[in-house]
């Protein structure tokens, strides 16, 4: 295969797998810091300030 050709296919994939990463890092650190993710609507996983 072409080595530019290769070079790029590696990019792309480095950077799905590091935008994989950080989202599944973000989610874990809101995790351990008490925050449940939310629904879509946002609705729920909130708490009442009542």
């Amino acid at each position: 295969m072409d080595t530019p050709f290769l070079v790029v296919i590696m990019s792309i994939v480095a950077l799905h797998l590091a935008a994989l990463l950080g989202g599944g890092l973000a989610l874990g650190i809101m995790r351990l810091l008490g925050h449940a993710p939310t629904s879509i609507d946002g609705a729920e996983g909130r708490e009442s300030i009542h």
